[in-house]
């Protein structure tokens, strides 16, 4: 029996719900049978993944592999991840690194085959995090074929953090977001900034987005950001933006207004 998310209603109305019910629902998905046949087959076949090619022509593996990074939409395009793995991330001019996604840089440093043994064989939790992850996102887009704002909401909730831990610098962190589309498309909504942002010279946008974030948190820290107070509190401004926008009416407008000005800023 295949998985049948739960989702009801919209905005905040529905993330209150999905919150209420996430253990349950995602023990479900977790328990149905083709999730636990991809990751038992993906942790069986880690260790004999040995190329490039042995991976994308494996189509089960290449789906947990992809999946893990937020980029099963990429599942026909083999060649292109097969020369983003082949050529990993440690020379400067290597296609991940030229991408602008930061998550193809993320899946080529996990899986470099540019290096001898390939990186993948040295990390020692790498079967077990890419298992995980495509557990979480795999969920994620189950939930999305139903409300893909909530998709967006998980998403964020899960990744914010991720995503400041392993920063070098606050500001290599903004760079880390509006590099990462899902995470860049909650923020820009939650600051309420508009689609032209996205066609402003990148240092304009990320000088600019700092600056939104002070205004409207308080702080442009992204370790303060990724708080979960704070995320929530973001994830909430995401919504009520959507939804008015969705409305399209001024008293939905007027609605999230009200309830955005009842959210404190973080001290």
């Amino acid at each position: 029996m295949s998985f049948q998310p739960f989702v009801v209603g919209s905005g905040l109305s529905a993330w209150t719900l999905l919150k209420s019910t996430i253990g349950t629902q995602k023990a479900a998905f977790g328990s149905n049978y083709v999730t636990q046949s991809d990751t038992k087959y993906f942790s069986d076949v880690f260790d004999t993944l040995d190329t490039p090619e042995d991976i994308v022509s494996n189509r089960r593996a290449l789906r947990v592999v992809l999946g893990a990074y937020g980029l099963s939409d990429d599942i026909e395009n083999r060649h292109f991840i097969k020369t983003v793995m082949a050529e990993g991330v440690t020379d400067p001019s290597a296609l991940a690194n030229k991408l602008s996604d930061r998550r193809y840089r993320a899946l080529a440093g996990d899986f470099d085959f540019s290096k001898s043994p390939p990186s993948h064989k040295s990390i020692a939790d790498l079967a077990s995090r890419t298992v995980d992850n495509y557990l979480a996102q795999s969920f994620e887009i189950e939930i999305g074929k139903t409300d893909p704002d909530m998709r967006l909401a998980l998403g964020f909730k899960r990744s914010l953090a991720e995503l400041a831990q392993s920063a070098t610098s606050n500001k290599a962190a903004w760079f880390q977001i509006l590099a990462t589309p899902p995470i860049k498309e909650v923020v820009q909504t939650a600051l309420g900034l508009p689609t032209e942002f996205s066609k402003l010279d990148i240092d304009d946008q990320h000088q600019r987005i700092m600056e939104k974030a002070s205004q409207v948190f308080g702080t442009d820290n992204v370790s303060e950001l990724s708080a979960e107070d704070v995320v929530e509190q973001m994830t909430r401004r995401f919504l009520i933006m959507r939804q008015a926008k969705s409305g399209g009416q001024s008293t939905s407008l007027q609605t999230a207004l009200v309830l955005l000005s009842s959210i404190p800023k973080r001290e």
